[in-house]
């Protein structure tokens, strides 16, 4: 190794270690339990996630995480983006987040209208979200529409029996789906495919 080379080197391994930053440290009451998370205050865009009043709201109490690092814990697979149809569903009785629904978001990142399903992830494969948007783009799907938000969502909402059938129609990973507890289970159903991933959202 040449001097020059011999003295860049020493300095590369001399120099400080970039500093990273330090995780923010916060409480969020889930299914009437208090759970630590974390997050990043130095994320760029970071105000773009929440407004001035849930800042205001989680400075103080208990619950001081902010809705969207709650919302990106139940949803850990998606994009910020992806995550657009959802918003937090929370429980009057227990004070806290019971699980995540289709809707708008209020101020604090919860559902505008009180929410009245509840959504689970019901695939662990690309699959099945390919072949319901796919189908949805061939025009193969009645009543399934494409979210104008960017967050690329695709859904089918109807009676049990109608997404069972829609499913099966289109075949592959979407049948498989068909006979899944989460939809079968309901009475009224929503499929929800959106970054890859499937989400039934049932009373």
């Amino acid at each position: 190794m040449t001097r020059p080379a011999l003295f860049l080197a020493a300095a590369i391994l001399s120099a400080p270690m970039a500093a990273q930053a330090e995780p923010t440290f916060c409480t969020a009451r889930i299914n009437a339990r208090d759970v630590p998370l974390a997050y990043d205050t130095a994320e760029p865009g970071l105000r773009d996630h929440f407004s001035r009043r849930e800042i205001f709201f989680t400075s103080w109490g208990r619950d001081t995480c902010p809705s969207y690092v709650v919302l990106r814990s139940l949803t850990p697979d998606l994009t910020d983006e992806e995550r657009g149809p959802f918003c937090l569903r929370h429980d009057k009785a227990s004070d806290s987040i019971i699980g995540y629904d289709l809707g708008r978001r209020d101020a604090y990142g919860r559902c505008e209208m009180p929410a009245r399903t509840v959504c689970q992830r019901v695939n662990q494969t690309t699959n099945a979200a390919i072949a319901i948007t796919g189908a949805a783009a061939r025009g193969a799907v009645n009543g399934a529409r494409a979210l104008p938000d960017g967050s690329g969502a695709v859904i089918l909402s109807g009676s049990q029996g109608y997404i069972s059938g829609v499913l099966s129609s289109i075949g592959g990973a979407a049948a498989a789906m068909a006979s899944s507890p989460a939809i079968v289970a309901g009475a009224a159903v929503s499929v929800v495919a959106v970054g890859g991933a499937v989400y039934a959202c049932r009373e």
